[in-house]
Order: structure tokens, then C-alpha cells, then sequence
């Protein structure tokens, strides 16, 4: 099996998320007050959308948002680089997990067929885990399978900001004007976004953001 391309200093991110780390990762992250935050909007976010959709989320992890679309009766897929942390998911949700397909893969060649699902989600990734370059590569793989609606974690700067080396990773550097053209670039029309995360002594904040795609 040929080595994901979510690079971040010469390794796949993905590697550090094994055994015992992927096994205690839901615990470390429910510690972290923005975590329920997250949790909070994006439960909001989904309340705006449709029921019986599918939905695919990328990375899917310890499957965090799996009872919100439950909720939703939302037909669930995901995918991670890591078979630590779908197995952690499995272990976690216990019946919930029932019926989802997860999948081991990477996020810029995906596994899913155009247009396959009318949801994708991804939080926690593009601002920080992969570099700018590959992160273009994986919106454009996002818009290819979805339809419908996207929420995206991504970052801006509340001052002028600045465009990330292509392998740095882009984090809060973008303007919201220039995170606007980007996403827009791909075929994501922003409707709203929700503050997650607030970072006041370097101005780049993250936001839950709510497109719908380009027709």
C-alpha cells in the first residue's frame, strides 16, 4: 500500500496516530474547551441541513460527529489515514459504528465516486496537518465527491494576512478575503461560519465553515 501524501516535514501525519495514541486520543481531546465548542457548532451547523443525506468526513478519526448524524438519519462514510483511529471509532461508538463505511485511504486520491455524497465534513486537518500545496489538492478532491454541502475548519487572519508557502502549512495566515477566493476556487460557496477557536495575541482565528457547492 503506497504511503498517503498528507505530508507535513517529509512524514504522513497519519503515522502519528497508532496504537496507544490513537487509542487515547478521544480522551486527551475531550479536555480541550474549544473541543466542546466544535462540538457545539457543529451540532448548529447540522441542525440547518437536510436529514436522510450522506455524508462523508474526512478525516473521520475517533468518529466525534457520528451520533449528530445519527440524529440527522444521515447514510455516514469517513476515511483516515490511520486503521488505529477507525479502529478506536469502532471501539468508542460501539453500534453506532454499525453500517458506517470507513475507510483506510488518502485524502487527495480518494476513493469515492464524483458527486458521491451530498455532505463532506473535515475538521481539524487543512488548517494545520497537511502543507499548503497538498491541501489544494485534497479541496480539489473534496469538491469532486461532494454535491450538496461542505463544513470545513479552516483559518483566517484578522488582519491582512499573507498566502503560506506552498510547503508550510497554510494555518491562520490567509485573509478571510483570500480563504474566500480559495474556497470559491474550488467550487465552495461560503453560507456562514461559526468561530470554534479564538486566537487573540496572533489574530488567526478558526472557524466551522457552511458551504454549498457551486452549481
Amino acid at each position: 500500500m503506497n504511503s498517503p501524501k498528507i505530508m507535513v516535514k517529509g512524514r504522513p501525519k497519519g503515522d502519528t496516530y497508532y496504537k496507544d495514541t490513537a487509542r487515547k486520543y478521544e480522551e486527551k481531546r475531550k479536555k480541550q474547551a474549544w473541543w466542546h465548542v466544535e462540538q457545539e457548532q457543529m451540532s448548529q451547523l447540522l441542525d440547518q441541513l437536510p436529514d436522510r443525506m450522506s455524508v462523508v468526513d474526512i478525516p473521520f478519526g475517533t468518529g466525534r460527529f457520528v451520533p449528530m448524524y445519527h440524529k440527522k438519519k444521515f447514510q455516514i462514510a469517513g476515511l483516515d489515514a490511520s486503521g488505529d483511529m477507525i479502529s478506536s471509532a469502532k471501539n468508542i461508538l460501539g453500534s453506532d459504528f454499525d453500517g458506517i463505511d470507513a475507510r483506510v485511504g488518502d485524502a487527495a486520491s480518494l476513493p469515492f465516486k464524483d458527486k458521491e455524497f451530498d455532505l463532506l465534513v473535515s475538521t481539524r486537518f487543512l488548517r494545520d496537518i497537511v502543507v499548503f500545496s497538498v491541501a489544494k489538492e485534497i479541496l480539489r478532491e473534496f469538491a469532486r465527491i461532494t454535491k450538496k454541502y461542505a463544513i470545513i475548519q479552516l483559518g483566517h487572519n484578522r488582519t491582512t494576512g499573507f498566502v503560506p508557502d506552498e510547503n508550510s502549512p497554510m494555518g491562520g495566515w490567509l485573509s478571510e478575503n483570500e480563504l474566500t477566493k480559495l474556497l470559491n476556487g474550488y467550487g465552495f460557496e461560503v453560507m456562514e461560519k461559526r468561530l470554534v477557536l479564538e486566537h487573540n495575541e496572533e489574530g488567526k482565528d478558526i472557524y466551522h465553515i457552511l458551504c454549498k457547492m457551486a452549481p
